[in-house]
């Protein structure tokens, strides 16, 4: 029995420790150039295993150490046929891949196996080796010793000595280190050069446990890259490995934003040592403390690299497992450094016998975030492997970061002088530039500049055609137009000047469509007003827009009253006998939008004219809007949706219907409602369209036969509802998604969804408008497949009110510098199209609001009792989601705090669910551990205290689409967080559940659980003894 070397304790440690007793496999394949001698060849293998004196015995437990104990065991080297026909090096890559998962027990079994893989024309070694046992260079120590003694067996000379060293020796030199001092002072030499160091960056930012498996791509330089590193080494007298870490340096710096780096270097640890020739597990990995100068060349910085290497080689020996422990990041997902670099200069064995062969790197251990392994190849140029950790990378990620870093190292080689930060600047502006994502159908016709002059043309081409509908009331173009520039004379004869502030507060009629066209055609700044939002947030928006008039009926006079100090004036008072036509252009402003703030206050966005006519002529061509449609005005004012119902369908000609509230009663109502008002176009929250194909798949509504296009937005849709939806609509409807924040007007990207393919994991938004471009960056402005959506073209949006928000930036993209919008939702490029993947931040959707958990959190914190606040946006299932507030505090009055929040906030804002702590859980750092908390909610569990089986059944819809926790027979639907679109999406899943028709009134009349229960088993019990009559 002997102890452990420093080195195989780390590893013996995480072996115990972790339950993945295979994590610390590695595994290489020799590729033979022809057919080997099996026999020879195994024979070889056995006896150069027996001389390897760490795998020549067992790892066994003593108590609370481990030792190893040498022992004879025998060593199978089996023998396996690679399927005829099969690629042989891709069929042993996949079998390797299998087999090196496949865990060893160390305590009794040897730490290696070795399979001889034959094929037709070529065979393969395979080995798989514990990390205890064998680093790298053990394992290329072995086989030379295989090729000498196969080499020797084919010539039928006597096998040569071994000339291994020993491993006694190896311990010996550890103690001696200890014994002298040399140990303690590389600890204070790296724990003084870590001192001054943030956290380590990464080209990643997420981070995750260590992996067994890794996202692989590897490549060999390129034949003038490498000439070029040659030639660039020689001429300045430095290593090219030094110039190789200068690239990683200066891409990571792109990426992370850091010029603070610590990198990880594989050390073989052998050099001057006793373990030179001793097959063993002597690696270790050191930090490379770099900061190196924005301004500073390539030469310059590899200089500074290779002196910082020479100045640690002789503290490389300190372990990095002890370092770690040292400095306190140990366990979950601390890093003790970013990227991890493999350089491996020694030399492979070429020849067994007189038969060429090629070493396949397949696994060289687990993988902490990524590491870039470089081995010299069989023709003499470096294949540079990269490692990725799958929680931390996707495939397109790790292949674009090894294409950077050859684009990089041949720019920087061709004009070596040229500073980093002017290098990276030009190396991905370049890059963008090729990147960016357009429209398929670029061109659309100009014939208006203004949407204004487009309604125009309409009214003079064709002034009889019907443009508005609501109830009996019927207005033409012609009606429309007049009217509505006696509107706008009347403003301007009230003292309106151009580019002032007008609110409107209306309830849906003909008369807010003409104060809308009124406000613009006078010069002024549409801005819709609510009033169906609480008194508090409403006085915000009308303090912050500074508005000079609001427009509004009699029934919400008095209500403006309270939120706003200056002139109302009702809608039926603007008359005039003139008419004004004065509408602004280009990037004055055109109307005002406010959406939730992260910072507790409402954020207003500004349109210009130029966007709202762009986004009007790309949208009526992409969605196919004529003249003889009639497209159903849905949304409420204060959502941008609206602008695009209103303006698309008046600029081309068609008719815009208004709906009434009758048609949301029910899904049925709503249906019958698109019939009788042959209904062509209607553009819906993607939420309401998930109920729609509720009941459709219940079969309780159709699709009308006049539909021929249905517009979603306003969340993702899922395949699951589009495969329902598309075997009942087929093909006849098209149906479109959108996706566009308001600061990119309206809508920026669209998706024909109506023949795609709905078994794909997620539903595209699509490609950009026409005049819409797009780019998907990473960290540090990278182009990617996957990263935050950046905007940029002729929809974007003036900006915020009053605020210099970094979402609207320049970035140079080519030779042009562009103002673009940071959207902050991470996408992924698939196949040419947009794939929406969620939030970058915290914004959360709900019923097509967008929602700054900040905003809500900021009230929250207002109300008394309230110490701390975390408010998380969580999605339970596809189209379910929910507002969780946490809290702490004495204060445990869930009820009358969402009471207390709906007086401040809009009910879509208001959480459905609250949880109590005595103190919310923090990070490390001290922050709100908001990934605990989403966890934590989301493992739990719900209790509900019912009386009969149709209360179980009803709450469980309650509790599905309102996100409550338990339910008790008195609680009140609304007082639960209930709201309008949920009202609905309840109706229509009891519909479906208990097979009888349900309103939305329904719900007002009878709002609490136990009385609606109740009044839904008479309403079934007359169903069932109507059908007993019947038959």
């Amino acid at each position: 029995m002997r102890p452990l070397g420093i080195a195989q304790q780390g590893l013996w440690y995480g072996y115990l420790l972790n339950e993945d007793r295979a994590m610390f496999n590695t595994a290489e394949c020799i590729a033979f150039a022809g057919k080997v001698q099996a026999s020879a060849l195994i024979a070889a293998v056995q006896r150069s295993v027996s001389e390897c004196e760490v795998l020549s015995g067992l790892y066994v437990a003593d108590g609370d150490s481990v030792c190893f104990k040498p022992c004879e065991l025998p060593l199978d080297v089996h023998q396996l046929q690679i399927p005829a026909g099969a690629d042989a090096e891709s069929w042993v890559r996949e079998w390797a891949m299998r087999d090196i998962r496949l865990p060893m027990d160390l305590e009794r079994e040897m730490a290696c196996r070795f399979v001889l893989l034959q094929g037709e024309k070529s065979d393969f070694l395979y080995s798989c080796v514990h990390h205890i046992a064998l680093d790298g260079y053990g394992t290329n120590l072995l086989y030379q010793r295989i090729a000498s003694l196969y080499g020797a067996a084919l010539l039928g000379e006597e096998a040569p000595p071994a000339d291994f060293g020993r491993y006694e020796d190896v311990l010996q030199e550890d103690a001696e280190r200890q014994a002298q001092g040399q140990t303690a002072a590389a600890r204070g030499y790296w724990l003084e050069a870590l001192s001054s160091m943030p956290e380590p960056v990464s080209f990643s930012d997420r981070s995750a446990p260590i992996s067994a498996t890794f996202i692989r791509h590897g490549a060999a330089f390129p034949t003038p890259l490498w000439h070029a590193v040659q030639h660039t080494a020689e001429a300045h007298g430095i290593g090219w490995p030094d110039l190789l870490l200068a690239g990683i340096s200066a891409q990571l710096r792109q990426v992370s934003g850091s010029r603070a780096q610590v990198l990880g270097l594989m050390m073989m640890n052998r050099i001057g040592s006793a373990s030179f020739n001793v097959p063993c597990m002597q690696m270790n990995i050191a930090p490379l403390c770099l900061d190196l100068p924005d301004d500073a060349d390539l030469i310059a910085c590899a200089r500074t690299i290779g002196k910082l290497r020479r100045s640690s080689r002789k503290h490389q020996h300190y372990r990095y497992e002890s370092l770690r422990r040292d400095l306190g990041r140990v366990g979950g997902e601390q890093r003790l450094f970013g990227p991890l670099i493999n350089i491996m200069p020694f030399d492979r064995p070429m020849m067994y016998g007189d038969c060429p062969a090629r070493m396949m790197n397949l696994s060289a251990g687990p993988v902490e975030d990524l590491t870039l392994e470089v081995q010299i190849g069989p023709d003499g140029l470096p294949i540079l492997d990269y490692d990725a950790n799958p929680s931390c990378y996707s495939p397109e990620q790790v292949r674009s970061l090894q294409e950077e870093l050859f684009d990089l190292l041949e720019c920087w080689l061709a004009e070596p002088d040229q500073p980093r930060d002017v290098l990276l600047a030009e190396l991905f502006a370049v890059r963008r530039a090729w990147q960016v994502i357009k429209a398929p159908d670029s061109n659309i016709p100009r014939q208006w500049e203004n949407v204004l002059d487009g309604i125009r043309q309409q009214a003079h081409a064709q002034p009889g055609r019907v443009a508005l509908v609501q109830h009996e009331q019927v207005m033409t173009y012609g009606d429309l137009q007049a009217r509505a520039e006696m509107v706008a004379a009347a403003l301007v004869e009230q003292g309106v000047q151009p580019g002032q502030r007008i609110g409107v507060m209306l309830s849906r009629s003909p008369q807010a469509i003409l104060a809308q066209l009124g406000v613009l055609l006078a010069g002024a700044v549409y801005v819709p007003l609510d009033a169906e939002q609480p008194a508090d947030r409403q006085r915000l928006i009308c303090e912050a827009a500074e508005l000079s008039l609001v427009i509004t009926e009699a029934a919400y006079r008095h209500r403006l009253a309270e939120v706003h100090a200056g002139p109302i004036q009702l809608i039926g008072l603007l008359t005039s006998a003139n008419r004004t036509f004065s509408p602004r252009q280009g990037d004055a402003g055109c109307y005002l939008m406010f959406t939730s703030g992260s910072t507790g206050t409402p954020k207003g966005v500004e349109v210009s004219h130029r966007a709202l006519a762009h986004f009007t002529r790309a949208a009526r061509v992409r969605y196919g809007i004529g003249s003889t449609d009639r497209v159903l005005q849905f949304a409420p004012f204060n959502f941008d949706a609206s602008l695009e119902e209103v303006f698309v369908s008046l600029s081309a000609g068609a008719t815009l219907v208004l709906r009434t509230d009758a048609m949301l009663q029910s899904m049925a109502s709503f249906v019958e409602g698109l019939e009788q008002l042959a209904i062509t176009v209607v553009d819906l929250p993607t939420a309401f369209w998930n109920e729609w194909v509720v009941a459709l798949r219940s079969g309780q509504v159709q699709v009308p036969a006049s539909l021929k296009t249905v517009i979603i937005g306003g969340e993702a849709a899922y395949p699951e509802q589009l495969k329902a939806w598309q075997r009942v609509a087929l093909d006849r409807v098209r149906l479109i998604n959108t996706y566009g924040p308001t600061e990119a007007t309206v809508v920026a990207t669209t998706c024909d969804l109506h023949g795609l393919d709905s078994s794909r994991e997620q539903l595209p938004i699509g490609r950009p408008l026409a005049g819409v471009e797009a780019l998907v960056l990473e960290r540090g402005d990278r182009p990617a497949q996957e990263g935050e959506l950046v905007l940029f073209g002729a929809q974007l949006a003036n900006g915020y009110l009053n605020s210099d928000s970094k979402a609207f930036a320049q970035l140079r993209i080519g030779d042009e510098i562009e103002r673009v919008y940071r959207s902050g939702d991470r996408v992924r490029l698939v196949e040419g199209q947009l794939v929406y993947l969620g939030r970058l931040d915290n914004e959360f959707k709900i019923s097509g609001y967008r929602i700054q958990p900040g905003e809500v959190e900021s009230r929250l914190l207002s109300l008394s009792g309230i110490e701390e606040a975390c408010v998380l946006g969580l999605e339970l299932q596809p189209g379910v989601r929910r507002l969780v507030a946490f809290f702490s505090g004495p204060r445990n009055d869930a009820r009358a705090i969402r009471r207390e929040l709906g007086e401040l906030l809009p009910t879509a804002m208001v959480p459905t669910d609250y949880r109590h702590f005595s103190a919310l859980p923090r990070t490390g750092s001290n922050k709100l551990d908001r990934k605990k908390l989403r966890q934590g909610y989301l493992l739990g569990s719900t209790e509900t205290v019912l009386n009969d089986e149709t209360q179980r059944r009803v709450s469980a819809i309650w509790q599905q689409i309102l996100g409550v926790g338990a339910i008790q027979p008195a609680d009140n639907f609304f007082e639960l967080g209930g709201q309008s679109l949920q009202t609905i999406q309840i109706v229509n899943r009891l519909g479906a559940e208990f097979g009888t028709a349900v309103k939305v009134s329904d719900v007002f009349d009878h709002p609490q659980l136990a009385d609606f229960c109740s009044f839904l088993d008479s309403r079934v019990r007359q169903r069932e003894e109507q059908v007993e009559m019947v038959w």
